[in-house]
C-alpha cells in the first residue's frame, strides 16, 4: 500500500514534525490538508529537503460552503497553492452549505462549482477531485451522488472516501460503481452503535458513529481493500486516522496504522 501522510491528522502540530513522522514510518508521500499556515513554496522546500514528495493538496475553505460571494477566489488561491507544491490532486470537499435547503439543491450547486474550478484546473496539470462527505448533512455521499456530479463535469475525479461511503452504504459495492473515477484514497475507522454514546454522531444511515484508530474499530478495511485491484493499489493512500484515547504519540499510532495496512493484501 502506497501509504502518504494526512497532515491534518497530526493536528497542530509542527509542520517540520509532520514530514519527520511520515519519514519515519515510511510513509511514500504527504498530502497537505490546508497549508498549516505555512506558504506553499515553504512547505514545499521542506518536503523536497526530505525527499517526500507532496502529492495531493486539500483545500479546506469556507467562503461556498458560507454562501460568501469572494468563494472562487478561494480555489483560484488553493489551485495556485496545489501548483506550487507539485500536487498532482486537489480535493475539494463537498461539505454541507450552512443555508441547505436540501440534498438535492446543495449537489445542484456544488455541480455548478465543480464545472467552475474544473475548466480553471484543466489548464494545469492538477487534478481536481471531489469526495464522499459522511456528516449526516452531507448532500455527496453516496456513488450515486459523487455519479450525478462527475456526470455533469466530465474529467472530475474521485477521491475514494471507504469510511464516509460507509456512513451510507456498503463502500465495496461504491467502490466498484465508481473505481474507473477513483484517483486517491482516504481510509478510517469508527466503532458503530444502534443508539447514541458518548462522541458518536448520526449518519445517513441512522447508525451512530464514533472514530476509532484505524484497526481498532468496526470498519472490514481489509475486506475493502481485497477489492482493490493490484493497478488500482498503486494510487497514494491517505490514513484519515489518530489516536482518540490520548496516551499514544503520533508516531506510535502511525507505525502501528503503517503496520496494520500493509497486512492487508489487495485484490487479484
Amino acid at each position: 500500500m502506497r501509504i502518504c501522510m494526512m497532515s491534518l491528522m497530526m493536528d497542530e502540530c509542527p509542520v517540520e514534525e509532520i514530514i519527520a513522522t511520515a519519514k519515519a514510518c515510511n510513509m511514500e508521500a504527504i498530502d497537505w490538508i490546508t497549508l498549516h499556515g505555512r506558504k506553499a513554496a515553504e512547505l514545499k522546500k521542506l518536503c523536497d529537503d526530505a525527499g517526500l514528495p507532496i502529492v495531493a493538496h486539500t483545500m479546506v475553505k469556507w467562503g461556498f460552503v458560507n454562501g460568501e460571494k469572494n468563494y472562487f477566489d478561494e480555489f483560484k488561491a488553493s489551485l495556485d497553492d496545489a501548483c506550487t507544491l507539485g500536487a498532482k490532486v486537489l480535493m475539494l470537499p463537498p461539505f454541507a452549505r450552512r443555508e441547505q435547503t436540501s440534498f438535492a439543491d446543495d449537489r445542484k450547486r456544488y455541480a455548478e462549482y465543480f464545472a467552475r474550478a474544473f475548466e480553471l484546473s484543466s489548464r494545469t496539470d492538477v487534478t481536481l477531485t471531489l469526495e464522499s462527505t459522511g456528516y449526516g448533512n452531507s448532500p455527496i455521499t453516496t456513488a450515486d451522488e459523487c455519479l450525478e456530479i462527475v456526470h455533469q463535469v466530465p474529467g472530475l475525479k474521485i477521491t475514494f472516501d471507504q469510511g464516509n461511503t460507509a456512513t451510507a452504504e456498503d463502500p465495496v459495492e461504491a467502490y466498484k460503481k465508481l473505481r474507473e473515477h477513483v484517483v486517491h484514497f482516504h481510509l478510517k475507522d469508527w466503532s458503530v452503535f444502534d443508539c447514541e454514546v458518548p462522541g458518536s454522531d448520526k449518519k445517513r444511515c441512522g447508525k451512530f458513529f464514533r472514530d476509532a484508530t484505524i484497526g481498532e474499530g468496526d470498519m472490514d478495511i481489509a475486506s475493502f481493500w481485497a477489492e482493490v485491484s493490484p493497478a488500482e493499489s498503486r494510487l497514494f493512500v491517505n490514513p484519515e486516522t489518530r489516536d482518540y484515547t490520548g496516551k499514544r504519540t503520533h508516531l506510535e499510532t502511525f507505525r502501528k496504522v503503517c503496520d496494520t495496512l500493509n497486512s492487508y493484501p489487495c485484490g487479484k
